[in-house]
């Protein structure tokens, strides 16, 4: 057997697997599944390389601690868990490419200082926080210092008060002294620390009730970001982007968004659905940089008139459709 689902097993608190063989075990919503459990999966399946434990709501950092026998562990999901600790998660799990965190609504700041202050997970690519307490302070650092992530999810972060990128958080003199466990490779942090491109593709904001700026210049060295999603963030008011590999920008249900300020070469869709502040001079200015765009939403955008067709097309001449409320 390679691929077990348990998923919603909710009374399943005991559990004896051995499967030499299993590759992927999804035990998700199994809310008792306990420690001893996990660990004697983990001692008889080491070649688990995806574990959801998504509302495995019994299971703490003793559990955890038995994922250093599972050393081929690429995809993790601890989503919707009351975990505090991550600490053998960021000393087992060194081959982890995903770590889902989404609504774990009691880790700190301080449970994520692994990764942004001593390297930890120099594999990982794609993290998802949504929904989590975590404060300002540290989500910036983690944008700014842990270079390796593709994708990071910020959906729904209550803390999350404006997202200013390229702010240098990784410099050696912040660091402080003890960063560096006894045991640690300092020179290969760094190493990791100082790659001067952000390998960042995918950024999704999704209803972010409190974020109001987000500014990206062209010195945080986002190369690679080619999508954003801002949709739903209510009290958005201001977008500054300067991303040359920008394809795909969702402002979508901004309704506070007043200045609109892009330099994306690349852009081809840009949506504005019911961005109901956004005047239309504002827009065309932004479009003036938008050498690439294609696709241009303002449906229920009341104060820019699409009517004449031409005068978008003369800003953006690589215009090809308009969605919006006033074009039949």
């Amino acid at each position: 057997m390679s691929i077990l689902e348990l998923k919603g097993c909710g009374v399943l608190s005991e559990a004896s697997i051995n499967c030499p063989c299993l590759i992927s075990l999804d035990a998700s919503f199994c809310r008792q599944f306990m420690d001893d459990s996990l660990s004697q999966t983990a001692e008889a399946c080491p070649l688990i390389e995806h574990l959801i434990l998504s509302s495995c709501l019994s299971i703490d950092v003793r559990g955890l601690s038995s994922l250093h026998c599972l050393q081929k562990l690429a995809l993790l999901d601890l989503s919707y868990t009351f975990l505090m600790n991550l600490k053998p998660v960021f000393d087992s799990c060194l081959q982890l490419k995903v770590l889902k965190l989404s609504a774990c609504k009691y880790l700190s700041d301080s449970s994520l200082e692994p990764l942004y202050r001593e390297g930890a997970l120099p594999m990982l690519v794609e993290l998802d926080l949504s929904y989590s307490s975590i404060g300002q302070t540290a989500i910036e650092e983690l944008l700014a210092c842990c270079t390796n992530l593709v994708n990071v999810n910020l959906n729904g972060c209550t803390n999350l008060h404006e997202l200013v990128c390229g702010s240098d958080y990784c410099r050696s003199g912040d660091m402080p002294i003890d960063a560096f466990p006894p045991d640690s490779a300092p020179d290969k942090t760094k190493e990791i620390r100082e790659s001067s491109d952000c390998q960042l593709e995918v950024l999704n904001c999704t209803g972010c009730p409190n974020i109001k700026k987000v500014v990206i210049p062209s010195t945080a060295n986002y190369l690679n970001l080619s999508k954003i999603n801002l949709n739903l963030s209510a009290n958005l008011k201001e977008v500054d982007l300067k991303c040359s590999n920008l394809y795909n920008l969702n402002l979508s249900n901004c309704n506070s968004l007043e200045i609109l300020k892009l330099d994306c070469p690349r852009l081809a869709n840009l949506q504005l659905l019911a961005c109901t502040m956004l005047q239309e001079d504002e827009l065309k200015s932004a479009l003036s940089f938008c050498g690439a765009l294609e696709i241009l939403n303002v449906h229920s955008c009341p104060q820019i008139n699409t009517l004449d067709f031409g005068r978008l097309q003369a800003v953006c001449p690589t215009l090809k459709r308009i969605q919006s409320s006033l074009i039949a």
